[in-house]
C-alpha cells in the first residue's frame, strides 16, 4: 500500500500553502485507511494471543480499545469533507490531534498487554515517522519527547503499583525482576533508537522537500512561461487592433484643431471629444485585457460571470483568429443565474490555450465553436473544431507536459497540461472526443451553481 499523491499538472500553479494543504489531507485520507487495518489487526492479534496461545487472561480491554480505534477513526472519516474545506493551520491541527490520540491509545494497549516490557512499544516510531513525513522534524522530536514520557510513566506506573500491570506468559521480561538501573537502560534504548530513527527520516525528508520545492518553483516558472507565449501570440494582434482607434483620435485631434480656429459651437467640439473619449475607452478595454491576462493572480475560488468571461476571451482571441481566417462563433445555452464557482484568470488561460488550439488545428476558411451549456449539475464549455482531428496513439499522450505535435518554434507542449492541472483544482475535467471527419472536441466540465435561486 502507498500513499496516494497528486497529480503533476495540477501542482503547476499551486501555491506553496495550497500545494502542502492538498498534499496533507490525501495523506490524513490515506492514513484514515491504514487506521482501520491497525483496528482490525488489534482485535486479531487479541484473539490470537488469548484464544491459541493463552498469553492475555483478560481480554475485553484490548478489544475495547480496538473497537474505539474504529470508532475514533469513523469520526475522522466522517469529518473529512469538513477537513476539506479547511485553512493549512486547521488541517495540520487536525494532524496533532490524530497523533495524540493515537500515542494514548496504543499506551493504553500496552498497559493490557505487559507495559513496557511488551516489544510493539516500539511503534511509537511510527508516530515520530508520521509527524516527521506531514509535519516537520520539530514536530517529530515532539512526537518522539511526547512518546518516551508516556512510555516512562507507564513503567513507573505500573512498577510502583500506581496502575494494575498486565504481564505477557512469554519469558522475555518481568517487570518486577528488572532492577532501577535495567528499566532506565530500556527507556534509554528506546529512546536513542527513536533518535536515530529520527535523524535517518528527517534528513531523507528534507532533501525529499527541497527537491519538491525546486520543482514547485520551476513548474510555476513553466507556467508563467506558457501564459507569456500565448500573451506574446495575442500581443501581435492587439497592436493591430489599437491601430484603428488610434488611427481615428488622430483625425478627430487634427479636426479638432480645425474647429478650435474656426470658431466652432461648444456641442461640436464635445460631439468630437466624444468620439476621442470613445475609442480611448476602447483601447483602455483592449490593453486592460492583455495585462489582466498576463498577471500571475492568486488561486480563489468565487462565483463568476460566465457570460463576461466567455466575452473576455473571444476578444483577446479575435484578431489571431481573424490573421488565420478561421471564424469563431459564440453560443451560451445557459439558464439566467446558471454559472461556476473559479478563477476567472485561471479559467481564461484554459480557454485561451484550447481556442488557440483550435484555431490552429483549423484550415483557412475553417470555423470553431465555442459552446456555453448546462448538462445536469455541470457546466459544459466546449469548443470544437472542424479539423483532422488528433490520431489515437496520440490522444492519451495530450496532456502530459512538454508533448506537442506543434513545431519547436510554435508549441511549448505545457498548455494542455496546465489547463488539465487548472481544471483539476476545479473539481472538474477535461474531455476530449476525435475523429478525422468532425474535428477535435474539447469540453471543460465544471460544477455548476446557481447565483440567483428562485
Amino acid at each position: 500500500m502507498s500513499a496516494p499523491s497528486s497529480s503533476p499538472s495540477a501542482s503547476l500553479l499551486a501555491p506553496e500553502n495550497e500545494q502542502e494543504r492538498a498534499s496533507l489531507l490525501s495523506q490524513i485520507r490515506w492514513f484514515n485507511k491504514l487506521r482501520l487495518i491497525v483496528a482490525a489487526g488489534v482485535i486479531w492479534l487479541c484473539a490470537l494471543a488469548t484464544h491459541a496461545f493463552g498469553l492475555i487472561r483478560d481480554p475485553l480491554p484490548l478489544y475495547a480499545l480496538g473497537a474505539s480505534i474504529v470508532v475514533v477513526d469513523g469520526l475522522y472519516i466522517v469529518g473529512y469533507r469538513i477537513l476539506q474545506r479547511s485553512r493549512l493551520w486547521a488541517v495540520r491541527s487536525h494532524v496533532y490531534l490524530q497523533i495524540a490520540v493515537d500515542l494514548l491509545i496504543l499506551t493504553a494497549l500496552l498497559h493490557f498487554a505487559g507495559g513496557v516490557t511488551n516489544p510493539l512499544a516500539l511503534f511509537y516510531l511510527f508516530h515520530a515517522f508520521i509527524a516527521a513525513l506531514l509535519l516537520s522534524v520539530r514536530a517529530a522530536v515532539m512526537v518522539a519527547c511526547a512518546s518516551i514520557f508516556l512510555l516512562v510513566m507507564l513503567g513507573l506506573s505500573e512498577r510502583l503499583g500506581w496502575l494494575q500491570h498486565h504481564p505477557l506468559g512469554v519469558g522475555m521480561f518481568d517487570l518486577f525482576a528488572i532492577d532501577a538501573l535495567g528499566l532506565w537502560l530500556l527507556v534509554f534504548a528506546y529512546a536513542t533508537t527513536l533518535a536515530t530513527s529520527i535523524y535517518f527520516v528527517s534528513t531523507v525528508l528534507a532533501q525529499l522537500r527541497r527537491q519538491e520545492q525546486e520543482l514547485v518553483r520551476l513548474g510555476r516558472h513553466l507556467a508563467l512561461s506558457e501564459k507569456l507565449a500565448s500573451v506574446g501570440t495575442l500581443a501581435a494582434g492587439v497592436s493591430h487592433e489599437i491601430n484603428n482607434p488610434i488611427g481615428v483620435i488622430k483625425n478627430k485631434v487634427q479636426i479638432l484643431r480645425y474647429r478650435v480656429e474656426d470658431g466652432d459651437a461648444q456641442d461640436k467640439l464635445l460631439a468630437e471629444l466624444d468620439v476621442v473619449d470613445k475609442h480611448t475607452r476602447r483601447i483602455s478595454k483592449i490593453t486592460d485585457g492583455l495585462l489582466h491576462f498576463s498577471r500571475e493572480t492568486p488561486f480563489a475560488l468565487q462565483p463568476l460571470d460566465l457570460a463576461a468571461l466567455i466575452r473576455e476571451a473571444e476578444d483577446l482571441v479575435r484578431v489571431p483568429f481573424q490573421q488565420a481566417e478561421v471564424a469563431l462563433t459564440v453560443r451560451s445555452d445557459l439558464a439566467l443565474g446558471v454559472s461556476v464557482r473559479g478563477s476567472s484568470n485561471h479559467l481564461l488561460q484554459v480557454l485561451i490555450n484550447i481556442l488557440i488550439n483550435a484555431k490552429d488545428a483549423s484550415a483557412r476558411g475553417g470555423c470553431v465553436e465555442l459552446t456555453a451549456s448546462l448538462r445536469g449539475a455541470e457546466v459544459s464549455l466546449t469548443v470544437q473544431d472542424r479539423g483532422v482531428g488528433i490520431a489515437a496513439e496520440v490522444r492519451e499522450k495530450i496532456f502530459d507536459p512538454f508533448f506537442t505535435t506543434k513545431d519547436v518554434d510554435k508549441g511549448t507542449g505545457l498548455g494542455l497540461a496546465i489547463s488539465h492541472g487548472i481544471v483539476e483544482r476545479h473539481q472538474g475535467r477535461i474531455e476530449v472526443a476525435s475523429d478525422a471527419k468532425d474535428g477535435t472536441r474539447f469540453s471543460v466540465v465544471l460544477p455548476a451553481v446557481q447565483l440567483h435561486p428562485e
